[in-house]
């Protein structure tokens, strides 16, 4: 029993980025209008925390207008081959590299239908129990835990974001790791906590010591770059 509240615990901390889910749909369909514009507001809002959680200083940094507001959407000069909002400012750049086609065949996504992902920093004091989660995975592999994201790999239809299923095929994600966070001689992974708890350790699979490169799958999960 306390095993299955621990789980839930979990699902819900990894949730938070859903909460705003309204409010980004708006981003992702381009809404216009002045019934928006406190929608628009809020994802502002929403994109500021996410910028200046990855400030480590205790600076600050905003963006006003949906024209100033980040794109991370290429890595090492590779654009990611999906569509999204992404604004993971806590890495250097974040890409899906497998090809459109092969998502949408591999995930019985019909007509009208297009991959979608959302990528944004992780509030590590609102998911807290999923960092506790990735800590200790890594020191179970003597590893260093580096920037956390979120990220969510699901379809549009309809200017509506859905989830794609976590069971489905394999969709190659390349991230660029922060110049704070690399080393040389160290070898890099991604810690992978799912909702309900599920925990699992992506191994790189280029060769470029800038970048990672892992496989995962649709759905939500929390990640964190790590290095041993």
């Amino acid at each position: 029993m306390k095993t299955k509240f621990i789980q839930k615990m979990i699902a819900s901390a990894l949730t938070v980025a859903l909460v705003a889910a309204p409010s980004m749909s708006v981003l992702a369909s381009g809404g216009s209008g002045g019934s928006s514009s406190k929608s628009e507001d809020k994802v502002i809002e929403i994109i500021n925390e996410s910028i200046n959680e990855s400030i480590s200083d205790g600076g600050e940094s905003s963006v006003s207008s949906f024209a100033e507001i980040p794109v991370t959407n290429t890595v090492a000069g590779v654009k990611s081959t999906v569509q999204g909002v992404y604004i993971a400012t806590s890495v250097n750049g974040t890409a899906i590299t497998s090809g459109l086609a092969g998502i949408a065949g591999s995930y019985g996504l019909t007509a009208g239908e297009v991959p979608y992902a959302r990528f944004s920093n992780m509030d590590v004091n609102k998911s807290s129990l999923a960092k506790a989660v990735i800590d200790n995975a890594a020191a179970a592999v003597g590893a260093t835990v580096g920037p956390c994201i979120n990220i969510e790999i699901g379809k549009k239809a309809g200017g509506q974001f859905s989830l794609l299923s976590q069971e489905g095929e394999k969709i190659s994600v390349k991230v660029g790791i922060p110049k704070s966070f690399a080393q040389g001689g160290k070898t890099y992974a991604v810690i992978c906590v799912r909702p309900g708890g599920a925990v699992s350790v992506l191994q790189d699979t280029d060769t470029d010591p800038n970048t990672i490169t892992f496989d995962t799958t649709g759905g939500q999960g929390a990640y964190a770059i790590v290095k041993y």
